[in-house]
């Protein structure tokens, strides 16, 4: 076989063009070849990755039985490779691994979510939180989880406190990458479209949350949307001075003309 790294490399490739197929054969024989050779560290490393990539094209090829069962796998390899670097003592590594894992949770989450799992479904994204309380996708994919598969949030009353405490202790809505957004700390930004269509669950009361709950869903909506027009209007006004100032660079004479008459 190729070098188990460059394939890896290959196998990423073919997902962003979409070849989904060829990447899912790839990822699965790469796989398959690294569970059962003699491995060192480095393939440790590469065993992760590929299983990594395994899962995400099963999930996204709708393969969801088979994407718990490579989800698992990942779960022992990626033990494994976290014993071997709190053994290096490489903090870094350890973080970032720790951040991969917290990814890792919530895609099985949704997987399980999938297969109608609730229980499992839950318990990954839980798991996710107590690594990363800051995660809000995380908070967000459970509530998102409990309602696709009942049908209602009832019984999530404690997720939604713990979902609104959230984004109350955000900085705000922000832009950045074009992306209109919240987050956490130094978590990753949710789209406003993402948030939003959890917190319209969160105000319907047909979907088994008290009123209280309710009202307090509609304030953060409000708040979201009033800041997210802030950002707007903000942007609109410094655009039309960056506009007045480009058309006050422009002569007002045609100099050209007027020294060749």
């Amino acid at each position: 076989m190729d070098d188990p790294a460059k394939v890896v490399v290959q196998i990423r490739s073919y997902i962003g063009e979409g070849r989904y197929e060829i990447a899912e054969v790839m990822a699965q024989e790469l796989s398959t070849h690294l569970l059962h050779s003699k491995r060192d560290i480095h393939l440790d490393a590469v065993l992760v990755t590929a299983l990594r990539e395994w899962v995400r094209i099963l999930h996204l090829r709708g393969q969801y039985s088979e994407a718990h069962s490579a989800a698992r796998r990942l779960a022992k390899a990626r033990r494994v490779r976290l014993k071997q670097i709190a053994s290096s003592g490489d903090a870094d590594a350890w973080s970032d691994e720790k951040q991969l894992e917290v990814e890792d949770l919530i895609l099985h989450g949704r997987i399980e979510s999938e297969r109608g799992r609730l229980r499992s479904s839950i318990s990954r994204f839980n798991k996710a939180i107590r690594i990363d309380a800051n995660h809000l996708e995380a908070r967000l994919s459970k509530l998102g989880s409990r309602w696709r598969i009942q049908g209602s949030l009832k019984g999530g009353k404690r997720d939604v406190l713990q979902l609104l405490d959230a984004l109350d202790r955000s900085p705000g809505v922000e832009r950045i990458g074009g992306v209109m957004g919240m987050r956490n700390g130094d978590g990753a930004l949710v789209s406003l479209d993402r948030i939003q269509s959890i917190l319209n669950g969160v105000v319907d009361p047909s979907l088994g949350l008290n009123k209280g709950i309710n009202e307090r869903g509609k304030y953060c909506l409000v708040k979201i949307d009033s800041e997210a027009a802030q950002i707007e209007a903000g942007e609109r006004e410094a655009d039309a001075r960056l506009a007045a100032a480009i058309d006050s660079l422009q002569p007002s004479m045609d100099y050209h003309s007027y020294s060749s008459s």
